[in-house]
């Protein structure tokens, strides 16, 4: 059995050191062989610096994921071009600086982890998530042996719809981008682990991360208004998967969230 953990998407680069900071000290404490940290707003309403990723990979993350803001930060391409551990979603463009899936190793065992990003109410232009991960399972069938899916996306609907899509060829399927953590954990028929959405990585008493008036502000007179991050307590929402590594299938999951 492999345990396996995913971080919902960090917020700032401040949740960023302080959840690398602590990496090390949540793998040990709950025994984890494998962890993915959704980064895709690290830089703050943007992709991850290129050191806030490299931080994060050497402080425990097995593999950095991203979505729709990835992109934004320009100095991490070089990093997307250069660290396969770096992900971006697998169905932008293929001009698209980066890769979006790579095999990792735990435990001895071959770990493919794919990312890919919605279409519905997104606001970067991508191809079908359905027919690119496709592509990826048939192109690398027999060169791994659990797969994984942070799949980065607005509703719900879309993000079971994959869900069941990939039922019982995917060990996880686990939904971010909503920085809200959904009640919604399931084995699928098949053995598919599935969650809507992780949560977030960053400061307690904010919108989704970001500091309450300055949200209210922009619905109140629809100006644009420049965020800022809330300045709580950090906090990381996580779930925990338990994997059957000679079936790529579920066992259990569970929620948790580190303070």
């Amino acid at each position: 059995m492999l345990r396996i953990m995913a971080i919902g998407d960090i917020t700032s680069p401040a949740a960023a050191e302080w959840l690398a900071s602590r990496l090390w000290d949540i793998r040990k404490e709950h025994a984890i062989d494998f962890l993915l940290v959704n980064a895709e707003n690290a830089g703050f309403v943007m992709g991850p610096s290129a050191d806030t990723a490299k931080n994060l990979l050497e402080s425990g993350a097995d593999v950095v994921t991203g979505g729709n803001h990835t992109l934004q930060n320009f100095a991490l391409h070089n990093m997307l071009e250069a660290n396969s551990r770096v992900l971006r979603p697998i169905n932008l463009p293929a001009a698209a600086p980066g890769v979006g899936y790579t095999v990792a190793e735990a435990k001895g065992y071959r770990v493919l982890v794919i990312n890919a990003m919605g279409r519905v109410h997104m606001d970067v232009p991508a191809d079908s998530p359905f027919e690119a991960i496709d592509k990826v399972l048939k192109r690398e069938a027999g060169r791994y042996d659990i797969a994984l899916l942070d799949f980065h996306a607005e509703t719900t609907g879309e993000k079971l719809a994959l869900g069941h899509y990939l039922d019982g060829r995917a060990a996880a399927v686990f939904g971010t981008h909503t920085h809200v953590p959904t009640a919604d954990l399931q084995i699928l028929p098949k053995g598919t682990g599935f969650v809507s959405d992780l949560g977030m990585c960053g400061a307690d008493g904010g919108i989704m991360g970001i500091k309450a008036e300055t949200v209210i502000h922009r619905y109140l007179t629809a100006l644009p208004a420049r965020f800022q991050a809330a300045e709580g307590a950090f906090f990381a929402d996580a779930v925990l998967f338990e994997v059957d590594e000679g079936q790529n299938k579920a066992l259990s999951l569970s929620r948790l969230k580190i303070q």
